[in-house]
């Protein structure tokens, strides 16, 4: 497990290290801030928990912010061979939680970990307290990136995984962030053998013709119905074309009267673009659970 980050990084990532060991003996990263409100984050992929970084730093005043790297990806560890996908993943979730004994929980998810996110809601319903979307996805008819295409084509796509690593520079510079950032991102996928979970991930997606995938994916999301009366926000960077518009009206018709905000100058990757637009209003509308007395 990679956790000895350097000084550049740290200083914008300074939490202390923390890991549980999953059934399968592989170790999961997460971050754990703060006492009281227990609220996790789900990142999307192959981002990390990086990406919740200043969210944490702000929101650990009132809420005990757990977010974990899935196994294979951030500072967790990335055993060659194994089945990633959107169903490990969620597996991992499901394990992670019951290592860490929780109780109740708010849910801030983005982009693939919508997926994760809206399976440990399903498994424990009565432990949900408020979500948050953030460009967070869980329906099957998103918009696959057009290159996912040669990502797929065996030879070429090893080229441009293993070697140039793409999806995390494509992720690292989607956004104008400072060069902090973009190292930050980087840095867990340094090496080619770092990067071969996510080559993986993105085979295994129901985009790639997988269809046990997309059955069980379209599962999880007919299973919403039974969150449908939580308390819901979504702030959504309308400029995403991957999880476009579309996937937001998903989410909207999926609860009773969510809160949504539309951000049209940001992306997938909002909070980097738009953090000080979004964290009073996540911070508001978390803020207004407290008073449901969620247990640590």
């Amino acid at each position: 497990m990679k956790n000895s980050l350097p000084n550049d990084i740290r200083r914008y990532f300074p939490f202390t290290a923390h890991s549980v060991e999953l059934p399968d003996g592989h170790r999961m990263h997460y971050v754990d801030e703060g006492r009281e409100n227990l609220t996790l984050f789900f990142h999307d992929i192959p981002l990390w928990s990086f990406y919740f970084r200043n969210l944490i730093r702000d929101l650990r005043a009132n809420f005990r912010c757990v977010a974990p790297d899935y196994l294979g990806f951030g500072l967790s560890d990335k055993p060659e061979q194994y089945p990633y996908s959107l169903q490990t993943i969620a597996q991992n979730a499901i394990d992670f939680l019951i290592k860490l004994n929780v109780g109740k929980f708010n849910l801030v998810l983005h982009g693939w970990g919508g997926v994760p996110g809206m399976v440990v809601a399903q498994r424990w319903p009565e432990r949900v307290n408020r979500i948050v979307l953030l460009n967070g996805n869980c329906f099957t008819d998103y918009a696959p990136p057009s290159e996912y295409s040669l990502y797929l084509t065996g030879g070429l796509g090893k080229v441009l995984i293993d070697i140039f690593n793409l999806p995390v520079l494509k992720a690292a510079f989607g956004t104008d962030v400072g060069s902090y950032s973009r190292k930050g991102y980087r840095f867990p996928y340094t090496s080619r053998k770092d990067r071969v979970p996510i080559r993986t991930f993105i085979e295994n997606l129901p985009s790639s013709g997988n269809g046990n995938a997309e059955r069980w994916l379209k599962e999880v999301s007919e299973g919403i119905s039974i969150l449908m009366h939580k308390h819901v926000l979504a702030i959504w960077g309308m400029r995403d074309k991957v999880f476009h518009a579309d996937i937001l009206n998903h989410w909207e018709d999926s609860f009773n009267e969510p809160t949504i905000h539309e951000l049209s100058s940001a992306g997938r990757y909002a909070l980097e673009e738009e953090f000080d637009v979004m964290l009073p209003i996540i911070r508001r509308f978390l803020l207004g659970g407290i008073e449901v007395k969620i247990p640590i």
